[in-house]
């Protein structure tokens, strides 16, 4: 944009300048040949602005919720669990089926009758059959299945929740990350320029003869020294931001501008509720539906044996028989079927007291495995509440240290500069000045991440 006003005021100069018509030939001339050149550059300019796409926190939570894979596979898993309910409830229904059959019979059936053969039939048979069947008495088993899919479906859904706190806290590191590469790129920067300053500055005072040689290789070089860190910076900071794309299924060349900024509008810690987290940890709640799982397995296992099944199925049949192919001429018959069928299993070679005994074994794995868990949840749950505690400790301290470090610099650079300090001075007072900006740059980020990763260990649902 800079560009096209100077052309254009370039243009009006010209024209102003102008005595005669020859000039103004050539001014036009000028004009059509470059102005498509500008034109273009502008273009480019204004798309490449407007290509950055700002995204905020609660953006990125919300694209996550409809593109991120993890969250997308958990949403697909309740599918599952769902249709599993409804597959468990189909078994109290009615199955209808139909059937047709074709036999060529390529030698004819023989009966005895007397002990003399008769041969029966045709070379050709047909028979279709509608039937439908349906469960009067299972044994419960049916009732017993629906439970257990619905169990299931309610580990599911807890599974579903403590993937998205998973995710949350993986994106919160993410996008926050984010934020702290491209802060350290910052600070990198502001030390490369404030180095690059001074190394100008020492070469004119070595010039003048106010400093020695060794004070100027000591500056260029450790203006040397930090142009490498800067582009290691800026290489972290476009992974974190490829990471960051990833998690959000946004193709790479997207063009991203992180809003957002690590400080703290909260600083206290609060309490950590054990008792609360024991209640509302989604593992727990996972494992008391898997005990409720395994109870009614256990429950339908011991219904394999001695309770009797009873089965009601009705059929009507047409079938018809005869030497060519004339299926026109064909005389079809007619029959149809009821029927109650009874069956009490009494013997399956020991399979059901062994499912018993696998069900009952893994019922006390759990009662062991709560135990354990119970145990660790308490322990992170006070972990990450001395986490916290120490992470907004250290952003208070490194506040300190900041303004104190900034203090310092200033001083030893007026020292320097009025040949009263020395460059050692200058650069320990440089040194420590990025040091204290990077550590609470640190801080801040882990402040921010420690917050949240109490929030999951409390099992506490997550707001944006």
């Amino acid at each position: 944009m800079l560009l096209l006003l100077y052309f254009i005021q370039s243009k009006e100069s010209f024209r102003l300048q102008a005595d005669t018509t020859m000039h103004n030939r050539q001014f036009k001339t000028i004009h059509h040949m470059i102005r498509p050149v500008f034109l273009a550059v502008a273009i480019f300019l204004v798309n490449s602005f407007a290509a950055a796409r700002q995204l905020t926190w609660d953006e990125a939570w919300g694209i996550a919720g409809s593109q991120n894979a993890t969250l997308l596979n958990a949403k697909e898993d309740l599918v599952t669990a769902r249709e599993q309910v409804n597959e468990a409830r189909s078994a109290a229904f009615p199955t209808i089926s139909l059937s047709g059959q074709y036999t060529r019979n390529i030698d004819m059936p023989v009966f005895f009758i007397n002990g003399m053969p008769m041969r029966i039939g045709e070379k050709n048979t047909y028979a279709g059959i509608a039937e439908i069947r349906q469960p009067i008495w299972v044994a419960g088993k049916v009732g017993t299945a629906l439970k257990i899919a619905k169990s299931y479906l309610a580990q599911t859904e807890v599974n579903n929740s403590l993937t998205k706190q998973n995710v949350y806290v993986e994106l919160a590191q993410s996008f926050y990350g984010t934020i702290l590469a491209r802060e350290l790129v910052k600070t990198s920067e502001t030390a490369l320029q404030r180095a690059t300053d001074h190394r100008d500055k020492a070469r004119l005072m070595f010039a003048q003869g106010v400093v020695s040689e060794y004070d100027k290789i000591r500056a260029e070089v450790q203006a040397a020294n930090l142009e490498p860190q800067v582009l290691e910076a800026r290489n972290q900071y476009a992974l974190s931001l490829s990471n960051l794309k990833r998690m959000l299924n946004l193709p790479e060349h997207d063009s991203l501008e992180i809003v957002g900024s690590l400080e703290l509008a909260d600083t206290t810690v609060g309490q950590a509720d054990t008792d609360l987290a024991l209640r509302q940890r989604g593992e727990l709640l996972a494992l008391q539906h898997g005990r409720q799982m395994q109870k009614q397995l256990l429950s339908l296992a011991k219904r394999d044996l001695y309770l009797p099944v009873v089965y009601a199925s009705a059929n009507y049949q047409t079938q018809s028989q005869s030497g060519d192919f004339k299926i026109g001429d064909y005389t079809w018959v007619r029959s149809s079927a009821a029927m109650l069928q009874v069956s009490i299993p009494l013997f399956d070679g020991f399979r059901t007291p062994s499912k018993v005994k696998q069900y009952k074994a893994a019922l006390r794995k759990l009662d062991y495995t709560e135990t354990d868990l119970r145990a660790a949840v308490k322990m992170d749950v006070d972990n990450s509440r001395r986490e916290l505690e120490r992470a907004v400790r250290t952003v208070i301290v490194q506040e300190d240290n900041v303004h104190e470090a900034q203090r310092g610099y200033d001083i030893a650079k007026v020292r320097y500069e009025s040949g009263v300090g020395t460059q050692l001075e200058l650069l320990d007072a440089e040194f420590q000045l990025d040091q204290a900006k990077v550590l609470r740059l640190k801080a801040l980020y882990d402040a921010r991440i420690a917050r949240v990763q109490l929030q999951r260990a409390l099992g506490t649902p997550f707001h944006s």
